[in-house]
C-alpha cells in the first residue's frame, strides 16, 4: 500500500472548503475531522475479466489473506442540530506474488499455471455525503441519507515481464445510516455504513465501533468493518470481501 502526499492535500484543501461553507464559530454547527487505520484482510476476492471469453480465478491465489494496512481520513460539519455534509478519502491497494492454480485467460493475454505471478488489487473511494438525523435523544441518534461514491479500481496481473489491468475509474450512489447508542457520558457504540443494491452488483461499507470521548473535542474509537460487493456487468466480473480491524481518532473543533 502506497501513501501519496497528493491525497493529504486534496483532504487538506476539501477541509478548508468546508470550514469555509461552515464556520465553526457559529451558532449550532459542529465541525471534525477524523483519521482511521488498522489491518484490512480478504475474505474472498473472486475475478473474471472478460466476463464473456474470460477465467474466472481467486485473486487470493495472488494477493494472500495475511493483514495489510490502510487509512482512512475525513472530515464533517452538523450544522442546524440534525444536518450533516461528510468528505472521505480512502486509499486501499494491496499487491502481493503468489502462484496460480490453473492457467488464467485475463483481459488479452494467457497467465500460466505454476509460475511466481503479481497480482494487485487497488480500490480506493472518494465519497461526498448528506445525512439527516431524523431522531436525537440523550441516548440515541438515528440518521439516514445519501452518498456520491468515486471509485478508483484496479485489478492488474503480472508474470515474466508481461503484465496487464482492469482499471475502472466511475460514480455509484448510495444510501448511507446511522445509529448510535450513547452508554454513558464517556462511552457509545454506533453502526454506522452505506450500501447499494442492484442487478448488476452491490456494495456495501459497515462499521461496528465502540468509541471513547475523551474531552468535548477529543474522541477515540476501535471496532470492525466490512466492505463488501462487485459488479457483473459485460467486461468485469469481480466479487470481493474484506474485513477491517480499525483504531481512530476525532477532533471536534
Amino acid at each position: 500500500m502506497t501513501f501519496n502526499s497528493t491525497y493529504f492535500k486534496l483532504i487538506s484543501l476539501l477541509t478548508i472548503v468546508l470550514l469555509m461553507l461552515f464556520p465553526s464559530k457559529a451558532t449550532s454547527q459542529e465541525f471534525s475531522v477524523y483519521v482511521e487505520s488498522g489491518g484490512v484482510f480478504f475474505s474472498n476476492n473472486d475475478v473474471r475479466i472478460p466476463n464473456e471469453g474470460g477465467t474466472k480465478f481467486d485473486l487470493l491465489d495472488l494477493i494472500g489473506t495475511d493483514l495489510n494496512p490502510y487509512f482512512r481520513i475525513g472530515a464533517d460539519v452538523t450544522f442546524a442540530e440534525r444536518h450533516r455534509i461528510g468528505l472521505l478519502f480512502a486509499p486501499l491497494s494491496v499487491t502481493n506474488t503468489g502462484i496460480l492454480p490453473e492457467d488464467v485467460f485475463f483481459e488479452d493475454r494467457t497467465f500460466f499455471a505454476g509460475i511466481p505471478t503479481e497480482g494487485t488489487y487497488q480500490f480506493s473511494n472518494y465519497r461526498l455525503s448528506y445525512q439527516y438525523l431524523f431522531f436525537r435523544d440523550d441516548r440515541w441518534d438515528l440518521g439516514a441519507g445519501f452518498t456520491a461514491f468515486i471509485r478508483d479500481a484496479k485489478v492488474e496481473l503480472s508474470q515474466n515481464g508481461g503484465s496487464a489491468r482492469n482499471t475502472d475509474l466511475g460514480f455509484v450512489p448510495l444510501i448511507n445510516f446511522y445509529a448510535n447508542y450513547n452508554i454513558n457520558d464517556r462511552f457509545s457504540v454506533a453502526l454506522d455504513g452505506e450500501t447499494l443494491l442492484g442487478p448488476q452488483g452491490r456494495a456495501t461499507d459497515a462499521v461496528i465501533t465502540l468509541r471513547y470521548k475523551l474531552n468535548d473535542n477529543f474522541s477515540f474509537q476501535t471496532g470492525y468493518r466490512i466492505l463488501e460487493g462487485g459488479a457483473d456487468v459485460d467486461q468485469v466480473y469481480n466479487f470481493a470481501w474484506l474485513n477491517f480491524v480499525l483504531v481512530g481518532a476525532r477532533y471536534n473543533f
